[in-house]
C-alpha cells in the first residue's frame, strides 16, 4: 500500500514573481482599471441592489467607484471592522502590500479584495443585505434550463450503466463538468429506442463531443484522472473525493451530476463539496446556492422529467451522507492553495481525490505566478497531500503545463487565448 502522503509548505520549485495588473494592454489591468467599476460594481452590485441599500450604504457605494476610477493611485486600504469573520485575516494579507496601489500589488489579492470591499459597502456581514449578486445567479440559474435536457439523458444512461462503462462515463461527466455549457451536447440523439440501440446512439453522440472538445484542450490528463480514481476505488472502503466548486448556474449543475456519478457507480462513498462561505467573483457558489437548485431543478416544471428524476434525488445523497456540503472562509481568500490551514490539509489528506473547479482556483492553485506556461503542473502541485485533478477554462493570462507547440496553435487560432475561456486545460497531479 502506498504511504499516505502529506501537504507540503510550497512547490518544491523556486517561485517566480506574483502576476500583478499595471501593465496596460492585459486582462488583468482591464479588470482592475475598468470591468471591476463598471461591469461589477455599477452594472451589477448598485443596478441590481439599489432599491434595498440604506442610505448608509449607498453613501458607501458612491465613495467605492470613486475610489476605482484612480486604480493606479489609491493605495490599498485594511477592511473596517464590518462585523465579517474574516476582517482580521484580510487586513493581515492588506498589511503585505502596504502603501501598494490596486494595480501594483499581486493581482490575485486586488482581484479578491475587491469582493470583500463590496461586503463591506453594501452591510453583508451586518445583515444590511444578502447576496449582492443574487439576481445574477438566479439569471444564470434560468439561463442554463435550455442545455438541461441533453445533459439530462447524459445522466439517464451514466445512471443505468454497467462497470464496463464506468470509465466512459466517468471521463464524460468529467469534461462537462469542465467545459459547462460550452460542452455542445446538442448533437445527443433525440429519437427513442430500444435499450441497446438508445445506448449506442447515446455513446457514438459522447464521442463526438468527446472528439469535439479534445481540440480545445491544451493539456488533457483525464486518463491520468481516470486510473487514480479507478486504483482508489480498488482500495477499498472509505473512498472520499472532494470537489472545490466554482461556478453557481449550468456549471454547478455539472459539478453535482459528477459527483452523483462518482457515488452512484461505486467510485465513491462519499463527496464533499466545498463552497465558499461568503459571495464572491459574482456567480461563485455558496451552500445557499446548491439547495436553491436543488429545488429548482426538481420541482421546476421547465425542467426535463429526466433531469428532475435526478434531481429529486440529490436532496437525499445529503441527508444519508454521500455528499456533504461544506463551506469554508478559505475559499474566499487570496491565498495559495499551499497555504491552506492545517485542518484543511489533515482533510484533504485522507482524500481519494481533489476535483479543482474554474480558472479563479486554478490560479490560487499554482500560486498566481508568473510561470514559465511550460512548466509541468505536476511539478507545481507536488505539494498536495492527495491525488488533485484540476479543471480549469482558461480566463487569465496566467498558465503551466501547457507544450510549446500547443501553445502556438493556441495563439495562432486566438490571439486571446488566454483569457476568453475557449481553450481549457485537465491537470492532474496523482
Amino acid at each position: 500500500m502506498r504511504a499516505k502522503a502529506k501537504f507540503s509548505s510550497a512547490p518544491g520549485l523556486p517561485l517566480p514573481a506574483p502576476t500583478v495588473s499595471n501593465v496596460e494592454g492585459t486582462w488583468a489591468n482591464d479588470t482592475m482599471s475598468r470591468r471591476i467599476r463598471e461591469e461589477i460594481l455599477q452594472n451589477m452590485v448598485i443596478r441590481d441592489n439599489w432599491g434595498d441599500l440604506s442610505e448608509a450604504s449607498r453613501q458607501r457605494l458612491k465613495e467605492f467607484v470613486s475610489e476605482l476610477e484612480r486604480t493606479s493611485e489609491v493605495a490599498l486600504r485594511p477592511i473596517s471592522e464590518d462585523g465579517g469573520f474574516d476582517t482580521a485575516a484580510w487586513n493581515e494579507i492588506v498589511e503585505q502590500h502596504a502603501g501598494q496601489s490596486w494595480l501594483d500589488a499581486s493581482w490575485v489579492v486586488t482581484e479578491y479584495y475587491f469582493y470583500r470591499r463590496v461586503l463591506e459597502a453594501v452591510g453583508y456581514f451586518r445583515d444590511e443585505l444578502g447576496d449582492p449578486f443574487e439576481k445574477q445567479k438566479q439569471n444564470g440559474l434560468n439561463a442554463s434550463f435550455p442545455a438541461l435536457k441533453p445533459l439530462a439523458k447524459l445522466m439517464k444512461q451514466a445512471l443505468s450503466s454497467g462497470p464496463e462503462e464506468t470509465e466512459f462515463y466517468f471521463k464524460a461527466l468529467l469534461l462537462t463538468s469542465l467545459w459547462g455549457n460550452r460542452m455542445d451536447l446538442s448533437i445527443w440523439p433525440a429519437e427513442e429506442a430500444s435499450d441497446s440501440e438508445s445506448t449506442a446512439r447515446a455513446k457514438d453522440a459522447m464521442n463526438e463531443v468527446l472528439a469535439s472538445s479534445s481540440k480545445m484542450l491544451l493539456a488533457d490528463h483525464s486518463d491520468r484522472v481516470w486510473k487514480a480514481a479507478a486504483a482508489s476505488s480498488a482500495s477499498g472502503s472509505g473512498r472520499r473525493f472532494d470537489i472545490i466548486a466554482d461556478n453557481a448556474g449550468f456549471e454547478l449543475i455539472t459539478d453535482l451530476c459528477l459527483a452523483d456519478f462518482l457515488v452512484s457507480s461505486g467510485l465513491a462513498t462519499k463527496v464533499v463539496i466545498h463552497l465558499k462561505q461568503y459571495p464572491v467573483f459574482v456567480s461563485d457558489a455558496m451552500e445557499k446556492d446548491v439547495w436553491q437548485h436543488i429545488h429548482a431543478l426538481a420541482g421546476d416544471e421547465g425542467v426535463p422529467e429526466d433531469m428532475r428524476s435526478v434531481a429529486s434525488r440529490w436532496a437525499s445523497m445529503v441527508e444519508e451522507g454521500h455528499w456533504e456540503l461544506r463551506e469554508n472562509g478559505f475559499w474566499c481568500l487570496p491565498l495559495a492553495f499551499w497555504e491552506m490551514p492545517d485542518d484543511l490539509k489533515a482533510h484533504f489528506e485522507g482524500s481519494a481525490m481533489a476535483i479543482v473547479k474554474g480558472d479563479a482556483n486554478y490560479r490560487r492553485q499554482i500560486g498566481e505566478r508568473t510561470w514559465d506556461f511550460s512548466t509541468p503542473f505536476e511539478e507545481i502541485s507536488s505539494y498536495w497531500g492527495c491525488p488533485v485533478c484540476c479543471l480549469r477554462t482558461m480566463k487569465s493570462e496566467v498558465a503551466c503545463g501547457v507544450s510549446e507547440a500547443d501553445q502556438k496553435r493556441a495563439r495562432e487560432e486566438d490571439s486571446g487565448w488566454l483569457v476568453t475561456g475557449r481553450y481549457g486545460v485537465v491537470h492532474a497531479k496523482t
